[in-house]
């Protein structure tokens, strides 16, 4: 019994064609990076750079300072890619680093996204106004001053119960309603003009979204809804100006949209 468990530590072994007992010496498995070096024809780079970066101007420093003829930089709606190329004739790199960007929303943003194009609630309103209040550029196409959207919120606030809802000459919505203190009537604008960063990576870059409001009496209040009807476009060229202001700041770098 015990010389079975000792032969269960010894190297295991076998016997050829002529007797010859054959011990096998190592199952060792070589490290990645040895292996790949053994079957390539060229050394390998050991110097591997694979980062991610989030601000867009460090990430424009790092591409800067570590690029090559070579590298080259691909991009989506989603992701910037830094493909760096320190092959050699003497030492190959085949691809394996890479600097990547992902362009990351910010909560206001989000925030935001939530309450468009879709059913909200009176309080959901009132909520929106104030916590987006320092976006706010524009009521019914017109500059809009701080007072202006605290003075909505507040009446909307206010309000215990919704009489009717008519439109003016100027399109805007005239709320004839019961407040804490009696009986009043105030404007709510129509079109509501919003300008915020979409992104992250650079909060200097902003996006103006224009909404057009809908207003549901129901119930002694009303439902609203913020219809945004360029939203995915005006997405999609803030897109195209962030990676065009990184590709100007990568100089001498190609670029490829994927």
């Amino acid at each position: 019994m015990i010389d079975k468990i000792f032969s269960f530590f010894q190297k295991p072994t076998e016997t050829d064609a002529n007797g010859n007992i054959l011990q096998h010496i190592s199952y060792n498995v070589e490290k990645p990076k040895e292996h790949r070096q053994k079957f390539f024809a060229y050394p390998i780079a050991r110097n591997v750079i694979q980062q991610n970066i989030v601000d867009k101007h460090d990430f424009i420093k790092f591409i800067n300072e570590y690029k090559t003829k070579a590298t080259k930089i691909f991009f989506d709606e989603q992701v910037i890619t830094a493909v760096f190329n320190y092959s050699t004739a003497q030492e190959a790199d085949h691809g394996d680093s890479y600097c990547k960007m992902a362009l990351e929303r910010t909560k206001d943003f989000k925030e935001f996204m939530q309450h468009i194009n879709t059913s909200i609630t009176q309080k959901q309103f009132i909520h929106l106004l104030k916590r987006m209040e320092p976006y706010i550029v524009e009521f019914d196409r017109k500059a809009t001053e701080d007072m202006d959207i605290i003075e909505v919120a507040e009446h909307l606030h206010a309000t215990k119960n919704i009489n009717s809802i008519q439109r003016n000459t100027q399109q805007a919505f005239i709320v004839d309603a019961e407040i804490r203190t009696g009986h009043s009537s105030y404007v709510i604008p129509r079109y509501i003009a919003f300008k915020l960063p979409v992104f992250k990576n650079d909060l200097k870059l902003e996006a103006k979204f224009e909404t057009e409001l809908f207003l549901d009496a129901m119930d002694g209040g009303f439902e609203v809804k913020l219809s945004c009807y360029r939203l995915e476009q005006t997405i999609e060229e803030t897109v195209k100006e962030f990676t065009a202001n990184v590709k100007n700041g990568c100089e001498g770098v190609e670029s490829f949209m994927i």
